[in-house]
């Protein structure tokens, strides 16, 4: 059986502040997600902005798969897309382990 999201406490100040940010992510993006969508995207942007992981491109995209060029080694990776893949997700390099966020919209 899945599991339930359980709420997070928050006040009424940072719901207003989130919800913001989620208006204008979808204004920027031009993405109507989720809470869960859009929480999952800041939180790999966030971890891209403390250096775990580096922002990349995907180079070539088709309607399954993506080729994204490694920050680390420059080596290929071509990944699986499955349909409903948000915007951006998270890879571990297969040749060198480095966690990479492929920002699968942009070529």
């Amino acid at each position: 059986m899945p599991q339930r999201q359980r709420p997070i406490s928050i006040t009424a100040h940072e719901r207003e502040f989130l919800e913001r940010q989620r208006e204008r992510y979808e204004r920027e993006f031009g993405e109507l997600g989720n809470w869960g969508d859009f929480l999952g995207a800041i939180s790999l942007l966030g971890l891209v902005a403390l250096g775990a992981y580096f922002l990349v491109r995907a180079s070539e995209r088709s309607a399954q798969t993506a080729t994204v060029v490694c920050s680390q080694c420059r080596e290929n990776i071509l990944m699986a897309i499955p349909s409903g893949t948000p915007r951006f997700v998270q890879v571990g390099c297969p040749h060198c382990g480095q966690g990479l966020v492929v920002d699968l919209r942009s070529q």
